[in-house]
């Protein structure tokens, strides 16, 4: 197996006669855990022992006790799947106003809590949602109607606005939008509140209706 490192920083791996990029995570560690010096077109890869050393320090062991599980990688996935049970309390509690119960009965609570599961999944499908959205955001893509200056400029504003501000402060800002509508026998008007170029632009990424 061998790692290739490029000029301009790109790293693959080689195992055998096939070769395959690096994740990014991978790539990240490439490069703090490794020091790649460039002469001409030769190349080489020494380790960085400081970056080591500085890691190395939080190295540590722990033990899994159990009365029943005895296959060690069986007792260990099991273990790290608590992670995810965990997190799914932490997130009811966060975000789904599951800190308290406020019901008085068994089945109040079992259909409290499966709207909380339901709001979750929203929660997350939209949360993923951005995450795709921040990849493809003031990137050409060949369009001559998307490719030019102010297009691009708006899509970095957005970009930024996403990166700096967590998915429950989005919802919060988009909650103070109101609309209100009167109907006369005479005539119909609707008045809503101000909508910004950028947030017109968030909903128009994600295919939310016009207001």
């Amino acid at each position: 197996m061998g790692i290739y490192i490029g000029s301009c920083g790109e790293v693959t791996i080689e195992t055998g006669s096939t070769e395959e990029e690096l994740s990014e995570s991978a790539v990240e560690k490439v490069h703090r855990y490794l020091l790649v010096r460039h002469h001409g077109t030769k190349c080489t890869v020494a380790f960085n022992e400081k970056a080591i050393a500085a890691k190395k320090r939080y190295h540590g062991y722990f033990a899994l006790v159990s009365n029943c599980e005895k296959d060690a990688p069986e007792c260990l996935r099991k273990y790290r799947a608590r992670e995810t049970i965990e997190f799914f309390f932490e997130s009811g509690k966060q975000r789904a106003d599951g800190s308290r119960t406020r019901v008085w009965s068994s089945e109040s609570l079992m259909g409290r809590m499966f709207v909380q599961f339901v709001a979750l999944c929203y929660y997350e499908y939209l949360s993923e949602q951005v995450r795709q959205l921040k990849l493809s955001l003031g990137r050409e893509n060949g369009d001559p109607a998307h490719d030019n200056k102010d297009t691009l400029d708006w899509e970095d504003r957005l970009k930024s606005w996403l990166k700096n501000t967590p998915i429950y402060l989005i919802l919060q800002w988009f909650d103070v939008v109101e609309e209100v509508k009167v109907s006369t026998k005479l005539l119909s008007r609707r008045w809503t509140t101000e909508i910004t170029g950028r947030d017109q632009l968030f909903l128009d990424k994600l295919g939310v209706p016009a207001f």
